[in-house]
C-alpha cells in the first residue's frame, strides 16, 4: 500500500508539471501573438513592419531586439502616424525593419538604416487614393527625417518613398534614387 501511495503522488506531481509546462507555452505562443498585434502607433503595428515574404522563404528570424522596437516606435510616431493622419489614407509599409541576417540575403549596403528599425519604404499606391509624390512632398516639407529618398518611378511619382528618422541628430538629407547605365544612382535633391 505504501509504495501506491507514493506512485500515485508521483504521477501526480507529473501530471502537474506537464500541465505547468502547457501554461508556460500558451502564455510563450500569447505573447508572440501579442507583440505582432502591438501597434508602434495608431495605425501600424508591429507585423506591418516585420512582415518579410524572403525572411520567411529562407527562414530567416526577423524579430527586432528591444533597441529596434524602441527605433521602429519613433518613426512610427514621428513620420508614420503624422502622415496617416494627414491625409486619413491607409498607407503601406512595403519594406520595414529587416535583421541583419535578412538584408544580408536581400543585398542590402552594411549598415542599412532597416536593419536598425530607423527606416521604412512607403507605398500609398497599394491602396490607392494618394499618390507617392504626395507622401515625399509632405515628408519634406512638413517633418523631421534622417533620409527622403525618391526611389525610381518617373519625374512626377516615385515607385516608393524611403523614409529614415533616428532619435537625435536626423540630417534632413534629400535624394532622389534612379538607374543610370545598368547601376542605381542617389542624387541630392
Amino acid at each position: 500500500m505504501f509504495h501506491k501511495i507514493n506512485a500515485g503522488a508521483a504521477f501526480a506531481k507529473m501530471v502537474i508539471g506537464i500541465l505547468e509546462n502547457v501554461a508556460r507555452v500558451i502564455m510563450l505562443i500569447r505573447a508572440l501573438v501579442a507583440s505582432q498585434r502591438m501597434r508602434l502607433s495608431k495605425n501600424l503595428t508591429l507585423a506591418e513592419v516585420t512582415k518579410s515574404a524572403t525572411a520567411i522563404k529562407h527562414g530567416i528570424s526577423n524579430k527586432p531586439t528591444g533597441e529596434h522596437l524602441s527605433n521602429l516606435m519613433a518613426i512610427a510616431q514621428k513620420v508614420f502616424q503624422p502622415l496617416r493622419e494627414h491625409f486619413n489614407k491607409p498607407i503601406a509599409v512595403t519594406s520595414g525593419y529587416r535583421s541583419q541576417a535578412l538584408d544580408d540575403v536581400i543585398g542590402s549596403a552594411s549598415g542599412s538604416q532597416h536593419s536598425k528599425g530607423e527606416a521604412l519604404d512607403l507605398d500609398a499606391d497599394v491602396f490607392g487614393g494618394l499618390e507617392n509624390y504626395q507622401l515625399f512632398h509632405y515628408i519634406k516639407d512638413n517633418l523631421e527625417f534622417d533620409q527622403l529618398i525618391w526611389e525610381f518611378g518617373t519625374e512626377e511619382n516615385p515607385a516608393w518613398v524611403h523614409v529614415s528618422y533616428k532619435a537625435t541628430n536626423n540630417r534632413g538629407e534629400v535624394l532622389k534614387c534612379v538607374k543610370q547605365n545598368g547601376k542605381t544612382i542617389y542624387k541630392k535633391w
